[in-house]
This record gives structure tokens, sequence and C-alpha cells, in this order.
């Protein structure tokens, strides 16, 4: 066994897990901080009329107004812990109807796929040069909102409670 590749191929582990490990932590907080905005947003809506009334709890927040709500239900943990940017969650209405949404995670650039004959070492390698480009921030990921079953997509949670 030849020493010095040894080494090479230890450094290049070493650097991907210490990369990865600051990726998923950010990729993370920045998931964490959508969930808060989302969270806001609809909070939000429903606080300009006024008459609305608030339950919150880690994963869900009801806007109540005269005994009736509409709930609005994420799997807090599940959708920050996923290993892509997409998160799901679910709209109750006063009517008992549940409607789905997702919140995606597009990137601002294309992730270059490698060829299917790549060994270990030179994937690790890839994914560490994208990790790096993530928390340098030449790589950064903005959301989308959309309702399971149509194909409007929204900014932000007000304008998908608008399209209900």
């Amino acid at each position: 066994m030849d020493l010095g590749y040894l080494k090479i191929r230890i450094d290049i582990k070493t650097e991907y897990d210490e990369y990865k490990k600051k990726y998923n932590y950010k990729k993370k907080e920045l998931k964490k901080e959508e969930v808060k905005k989302l969270f806001d947003d609809f909070k939000e809506f429903f606080k300009r009329d006024g008459s609305f009334k608030f339950k919150e709890n880690e994963h869900s927040i009801a806007a109540e107004y005269k005994e009736h709500g509409i709930k609005l239900d994420m799997d807090v943990y599940k959708n920050v812990d996923s290993e892509d940017f997409n998160m799901t969650g679910t709209i109750d209405t006063f009517e008992n109807e549940v409607i789905e949404f997702t919140v995606q995670g597009v990137c601002n650039k294309d992730h270059t796929l490698q060829p299917a004959f790549v060994n270990e070492d030179e994937r690790m390698v890839h994914d560490t040069r994208y990790f790096k480009d993530f928390l340098d921030g030449d790589i950064s990921y903005t959301f989308i909102y959309s309702l399971k079953g149509r194909d409007e997509e929204y900014n932000n949670m007000q304008e998908l409670m608008l399209a209900l």
C-alpha cells in the first residue's frame, strides 16, 4: 500500500466529513428560518383582520374565530431533518377539508452530475466542492410554495393563503 495515496484518501474523507457537517447544519438552519417565516406569514394573514385568536405549539398554529378554526400543521423536525430542501404540511379548514402544500427549495445553480463510473474519492471531492460553495454563499436556495394538485407557485405563505 502506498502511504502517500493513503494519506490523500484520508485527507479527502476528513475534509468531506468536516464540510458535510457544516453544510448540514447550515441547511437545517435555513429550513428552520423558512418554517418560522411560514408560521409568521400564516399568523400575519389572519392577524390583519383582528378578529382571530391563535393557538400555537411546535408543529401547528390555529387561527380561530367563533370556535371555528383554520390550522396549519407541519412536522417541523421531519421537514428540517430531511435530506433535501423540500418541506410539506397541511392546512385544515373549518369545513374539515385537508389541503396539502409543499415548500420547495430552488437552487440558484445547477448541481453538476457526476459520471456513473466515478469512484468514492472523486464523489467526495465533488460533493465537498458543492458544500464549500454553499457555505461561502455562492450557492443559495429560495423557497417556493405550492398546493398539491395545482400548478401555481407562490412566493410565500400569505400568497398561498390568498389562493385558497
